[in-house]
């Protein structure tokens, strides 16, 4: 085991790192071949996935002296998606297409959720049940007004683990960018993690729902903030039509877009202590 200044003891292991009452463990594979996708859509449901689907990547904070697992992997995220299409969301071509044919009655829409927008914030896994976001017994998640602390987020400590996971990923035929993505980092005194679902659609719309998790090694809860932002398109496209590169900045993006919600709790690590 090694220290560094603080007493949190760590230990590197393949793909992540045990520190503290703690497990870290990440996993990055190849995209599911298509006969595996088929298998999905129909478990799931859906008539669409997108195009670059990494089944079995995920992200996970596991511990189990408090019997406390937080996940997050790409089932569970597609799961949450719509079965039928935003219709309020349109590329700029169907527009172009609806107003030169005004008289057409066929259907141009798509049968599935084709922007991929998951609200998924993760999974928590105790007692044998998994919890998303809609299911939060009481004792395991409390409403907080404790914000996660940015300044130190942005000391210099040294990083002991950190990783980057794409779960799924779709350019939504030429039209834009729809991706959920998870980073991770760790450091003697705490875990940060931030999950990111992006979408632009180019000429149309841009949101972004951000699950950010905290958590110092010692303290009995984490601090999990979930941020949504949104707005049309027209709030980039001053940049982009300067800067064409900056289309593909999903950072410099979501700078820019403006906050919808947002809401902040606490994970509980003594929700097992009474059972």
């Amino acid at each position: 085991m090694a220290t560094l200044n603080t007493n949190t003891p760590y230990k590197l292991i393949k793909n992540g790192i045990e520190i503290g009452d703690w497990v870290i463990h990440t996993s990055k594979n190849p995209i599911l071949k298509s006969t595996e996708k088929e298998e999905w859509e129909k478990e799931l449901v859906l008539n669409g996935l997108p195009e670059m689907v990494y089944g079995n990547n995920f992200v996970r904070l596991s511990n189990e002296k408090r019997d406390i697992t937080i996940v997050f992997n790409c089932m569970d995220a597609l799961k949450m998606l719509d079965k039928v299409a935003d219709q309020s969301i349109k590329v700029s071509s169907s527009k172009k297409w609806e107003e030169i044919n005004k008289g057409f009655e066929g259907q141009i829409e798509k049968s599935f959720e084709w922007t991929f927008s998951s609200p998924y914030t993760g999974t928590v896994l105790t007692r044998g049940h998994c919890y998303s976001n809609f299911e939060k017994p009481i004792g395991l998640f409390e409403n907080t007004t404790e914000k996660i602390d940015i300044e130190k987020l942005k000391r210099p400590d040294p990083i002991l683990f950190f990783d980057d996971v794409l779960l799924y990923e779709d350019e939504l035929a030429d039209n834009g960018s729809s991706m959920l993505s998870v980073k991770i980092r760790v450091n003697n005194e705490s875990v940060f993690l931030l999950s990111r679902f992006f979408l632009r659609v180019d000429d149309v719309i841009c949101r972004c729902l951000d699950t950010r998790i905290y958590h110092e090694f010692g303290k009995d809860y984490l601090l999990k903030e979930v941020t949504f932002k949104e707005s049309s398109f027209d709030i980039i496209k001053p940049y982009s039509e300067n800067d064409p590169t900056l289309l593909t900045d999903s950072n410099f993006i979501v700078s820019k877009l403006p906050i919808k919600s947002l809401t902040t709790e606490k994970i509980l690590l003594s929700y097992n202590d009474k059972k």
